[in-house]
């Protein structure tokens, strides 16, 4: 198994990278994506919960709780698919925002 970031995951974590740049500096930015990137690492040993809101969809949090990461697995090409990443507290996540 190999994982793969979407376009909008990318597109969720650069955002994030921009967010803590604005309010902590480069340094924070980068741990912060560090943190999330490595959680979202520990796939490839582990298996997270079905999300129950959308069929086919798996979410892992990660960042000590403070984002979810919402993935795919691809079995027959091996691939965790990442498709997007997003602080826990906002509304669920729904079929439109991961597609």
């Amino acid at each position: 198994m190999r994982i793969e970031y979407v376009a909008s995951a990318q597109a969720d974590l650069s955002e994030i990278g921009d967010h803590y740049y604005k309010v902590g500096g480069n340094q924070l930015a980068r741990r912060m994506v560090k943190q999330i990137r490595g959680d979202i690492k520990a796939l490839l040993n582990y298996t997270a919960p079905r999300y129950e809101l959308v069929p086919g969809i798996h979410r892992l949090v990660v960042a000590k709780g403070a984002f979810l990461a919402f993935h795919r697995i691809n079995e027959a090409n091996s691939i965790i698919e990442v498709l997007h990443v997003r602080r826990s507290e906002r509304e669920p996540a729904t079929e439109k925002d991961l597609k």
